[in-house]
């Protein structure tokens, strides 16, 4: 059996990005055994970070004995895909970062804590060119390490995807977090008792200063909402995708929607064109 998925001209950091990439889970969830080809022939630009997005599609489709092909991919699209370790990790071919604009992508299990947090020092703050304080580099490390040991106790999932890129043009910097398992809304509600909660709102929740879903009221939720912050303060962009929801603060201004198609796991985008300086609220 073989299916094939256009893949849309532009594919970008944005919500119809997005809908594209969480409609490709709802599209592929019932194949097994099925050749499954993304038609890349009338593509023109494919954000790179969002390769994190896609091989967590890819990582669900082998563990369902379906394939996957990559059919027509155009030569700038491919390099940058060799770059950045998605193809390389595939085994389909790597080109050296000349520009060292790219921030790896890689798979890491979720119990890979401290490796998680090298990678971030060695691979994602480099990418941040500006000056940036060392509170302000603490803090921005300690809520993605959060954010990664969120994945092992709250979406209970094995695996955590991530990749990233350095624009120079626009001095823009996007990185992205992947997993697969509990959405933020499934905890959340259970949390609240509230079944009927939309998962964009639920999304909301998680991300204000001290909401947590630990159990016996335990402190926590502090690593999207100084993410959130952080962004907000330097005219950066932040987007939180789970389950049927989607969020986005950009500067003070909050976009929510409901999604038709739904996403198995968690999706936290990242990008801020214009990091100088920020005071985390822990430090205050």
């Amino acid at each position: 059996m073989e299916k094939v998925i256009n893949v849309p001209s532009k594919v970008e950091n944005n919500i119809i990005g997005f809908r594209f990439l969480t409609n490709l889970f709802n599209e592929t969830e019932e194949l097994e055994n099925t050749r499954i080809i993304l038609e890349f022939n009338n593509t023109r630009w494919f954000e790179a970070n969002l390769v994190a997005v896609l091989g967590a599609w890819i990582e669900i489709q082998r563990r369902k004995k379906n394939s996957v092909a990559l059919s027509r991919v155009s030569k700038s699209i491919r390099r940058v895909f060799m770059k950045n370790g998605f193809y390389e990790h595939y085994k389909l071919g790597s080109e050296f970062d000349v520009f060292d604009s790219t921030i790896a992508y890689k798979i890491f299990d979720s119990n890979e804590q401290d490796i998680f947090i090298k990678y971030v020092k060695e691979n994602v703050m480099p990418k941040i060119r500006l000056q940036v304080d060392t509170k302000v580099a603490k803090g921005f490390i300690t809520s993605l390490g959060e954010i990664f040991i969120n994945v092992k106790f709250h979406a209970d999932s094995k695996e955590v995807i991530t990749c990233g890129q350095y624009y120079h043009t626009h001095k823009k910097v996007c990185f992205t977090i992947v997993d697969i398992g509990k959405t933020i809304g499934d905890n959340v509600k259970r949390k609240l008792g509230n079944p009927y909660l939309d998962d964009s709102e639920a999304i909301d929740w998680a991300t204000q200063y001290g909401n947590t879903t630990k159990e016996n009221d335990e402190f926590g939720g502090i690593g999207l909402h100084i993410i959130s912050e952080f962004l907000e303060k330097n005219g950066g962009i932040f987007q939180i995708i789970s389950g049927n929801g989607y969020w986005e603060k950009a500067g003070s201004n909050i976009f929510k929607e409901v999604l038709n198609s739904y996403f198995p796991g968690t999706i936290v985008n990242i990008h801020d064109a214009s990091i100088v300086s920020w005071t985390p609220f822990s430090e205050i």
